[in-house]
Parts: structure tokens; sequence; C-alpha cells
């Protein structure tokens, strides 16, 4: 959806040249600068004084990144309803690709299908969607009360992963807990032949730290976690040796629980002097000192970085967390840094990738009110950042949540506490 934005912002600069409202360009600026958190903070209040137009993008563009589909959905009709002229052909068509992203997010794919339905350029997104239109979607069955299962921790190098206990089939497996994988789960190919996973569609892109690639798309009747039943979930498949193994520990990954599953749980809450999950039966409050989250091509945080609100890639899949050059170049003046420049290398789906990093000696993250300082931290030393990664700052990793005593999701409300 990040290129469609491109378009849309520019659109946005060019209608905005007709208003001199100083509200009109506040929020236009916002929009172009992809700013979500200003949106969320300012929109409604000064909703009287923007032309219809900028607000309806505006609204469809903070809704589709917090997760609130049916509003985003509900503005852009309207936008393309009665706006179109105004806005542009460009920014009609772009403002259709969002549409068929929220349809897609929300599990939509016979409307996502029927959109796309005869359009030549787009194609294999309509044989996608219409392979996925003939499944049924996630369902989701709850026990009354709070549903408390046992996690595990496992050692991959210097850092660790989050596991969590599944039942599939008869047994119990253990997935690896990860905010990274966007929309689908994880499967090896071993794994899917064994519990016999149902194929849905062959040749999905995919993009990993390996690279990008083709995966195909399957699904299984259920799995449990605890007492919830999750009926229908997606997984992409991925080569059993795509992945590394832990040298000393012998850890070999093989599933992996991904953001659909978690968005559909709603909250989940992590005690890490307990080492247990729990999605409890009512939703905490959203507190002021809680860490918003947002969501585009991935979820991401906003915690105070050394006391800057930062935007980061939220990834528990990563054992480590680490900051982009982006970081470098606009605060590298207040890091201490340890030892000399060396090579990186970073292992995930597709393969593994090598990056110059320095290593900065310490830099304090603050989530939920509380903060943790994280030491020899990686700081990428070059500009390699794919064009989705210009406007953030690194990753929160597993390490960061598992520093606290206990951390909470909640995906509904989209934002994150910690204790």
């Amino acid at each position: 959806m990040r290129h469609t934005l491109v378009a849309i912002f520019a659109t946005i600069l060019a209608i905005n040249t007709l208003y001199a409202q100083s509200a009109t360009e506040r929020i236009s600026a916002a929009i172009n600068g992809n700013d979500i958190l200003y949106l969320e903070h300012n929109l409604q209040r000064c909703k009287d004084s923007l032309p219809d137009h900028i607000y309806l993008m505006a609204e469809a563009l903070r809704c589709s990144h917090t997760n609130r589909y049916h509003r985003s959905n509900k503005a852009i009709e309207e936008l393309l309803n009665n706006h179109s002229q105004t806005i542009g052909e460009e920014a009609v068509g772009n403002f259709y690709g969002m549409l068929i992203s929220n349809l897609h997010r929300s599990g939509n794919y016979s409307s996502a299908a029927r959109l796309l339905e005869g359009s030549v350029e787009n194609r294999e997104s309509y044989n996608y969607f219409a392979a996925l239109s003939h499944k049924r979607p996630l369902e989701v069955e709850k026990p009354k009360g709070d549903v408390v299962v046992p996690f595990t921790i496992s050692k991959l190098g210097s850092g660790r992963h989050i596991h969590i206990p599944v039942e599939i089939g008869n047994r119990t497996e253990s997935f690896i807990f990860d905010t990274g994988a966007n929309k689908y789960n994880v499967v090896t190919e071993s794994c899917a032949k064994r519990y016999k996973f149902r194929p849905i569609f062959d040749s999905l892109p995919t993009a990993g730290v390996g690279g990008d690639g083709l995966s195909r798309v399957v699904t299984i009747p259920k799995i449990k976690i605890g007492k919830i039943r999750l009926k229908n979930p997606l997984f992409i498949v991925i080569p059993d040796n795509s992945t590394p193994v832990d040298s000393l520990s012998g850890f070999r990954l093989e599933f992996v629980l991904g953001t659909d599953v978690m968005e559909a749980l709603g909250e989940i809450q992590f005690d890490m002097e307990a080492k247990t999950m729990t999605i409890p039966a009512s939703e905490s409050e959203k507190t002021a000192d809680a860490t918003p989250l947002t969501h585009a091509d991935s979820y991401y945080i906003h915690p105070a970085v050394n006391g800057t609100m930062l935007k980061m890639q939220f990834d528990t899949g990563a054992v480590d967390s680490s900051m982009h050059y982006r970081y470098l170049s606009e605060f590298g003046d207040s890091v201490t840094f340890v030892g000399e420049e060396r090579v990186s290398r970073a292992h995930g789906f597709g393969g593994t990738a090598t990056y110059n990093v320095r290593t900065a000696e310490r830099i304090e993250f603050t989530i939920g009110g509380k903060s943790r300082v994280a030491r020899n931290i990686e700081i990428t030393s070059s500009d390699h950042a794919l064009p989705y990664q210009q406007d953030e700052y690194g990753y929160i990793g597993a390490n960061i949540v598992l520093s606290f005593k206990r951390f909470t999701i909640n995906f509904r409300q989209m934002f994150v506490t910690a204790e």
C-alpha cells in the first residue's frame, strides 16, 4: 500500500494549493508525512474546518493504519462517490488500492476479488483473492473467562525467542510468537506435509531478510491455543532449509504464530515472572501512558528512544532490537559507540543478509511509561533501507519485550503497556 500512498500525498499537495486554511495545511502535511499519530490526535477536532475530500482522505488513512477497516472503507467509498473529479483519476485508483488492502486485512476476500475482476494488470491479485474467497474465514471460539497458557523461551545465538504451545492435530507444537509475521502464520514444508495442510494458492509474492520470492498459501481446519479454537488459519510455507539452526541449542524454526491470529485474539498479556500468556475475557482500558501501535505493511510501535518518540517496526520474531541508518544519521552525535564498524548477519525468511553496523553502548527505550536500557545494540552504518523502511528508525525485538515484568499488546485499540 505504500506506493499507493506516495501518489495520494502528491495529489493532496496539489489540491491543497486551493485552500489557505491552516488546519488544511496541517492535516495535509500529516498525511504527506504519514504521521498517523498526529491524525489520531487532531483530525476530529478540526474536522469542521477541513474540505470534505481532505477530511475523508485523512480519515481513510488513519483508520486503515489502526485496524479500523470498516471506518476506512466507509470514508473511501464516500470519497470516491462524491469527490472523484476533485481528487483526480490517479488518486481514485490509489484509494481503490487502499480499499483492496483493507478488505485483504479484514479477511473480506470475495469483495476484494470483485473489485479486481476483469483487471488485466491485477490478474495475479484477482486470482489470489478469488482462491481465498472459496475458503472459510478465520473463526475464533473463546470460552468464558480468561485463557492462560504457559510460554517458553529459547536461545538463538545471543538472543531469545518467545514460544507459544499450539495444539495442531493430536500434538502440541511450539510456535514462535512473531509480530513481524504480517497477516500470515508460517509453517515449514515438512511440517505442512506432516499435518496435511490444504493448499489454497501457490504463488504469493513474499519478502524477507534474504530477498523476495513466491510462497504457497495453505490452511488447516483448526488449531488451539489453550481452550481457544482458531478455525481455518492461513499459513505460508517455507522450505525446511530457509532458516538457520542454532549451533548450541539445535533449535530450528518450524512454526510461527503471525498477526492474523493475534488480531483475532484481541489482547495478549505476557507475565515474564510467571511465564504465562493470557488472553483476557475483558480487554484492558487504554491508559494515558500507553504506547501507540500503528499498522501498514508491518506493525509499528512508537516508543520514546532516549527521550524522543520514534516509529519502529514491532518484530518479536527478531531476537534482538536494532536501529536503522536513519537513527544514526539523525541522532548519531548523541550515541556512544563500542568498538569499530563490523559486519552483522540477519537471518529470516528467504535466507541471510549482511550489513555493516556500529554498536551503541546503550539506548534507552520507554514503553508504557516504563524505561529499559538496551546495551550493545546494533545500528546499521550504511543506508540500505527498503522504500517502506524510509520513515522508521529500527526494530523493537523480543529482547525489549522480555526485559519487562509484564507486557500487554492490544490489537483492537492499538496500544502497548508494560510494567
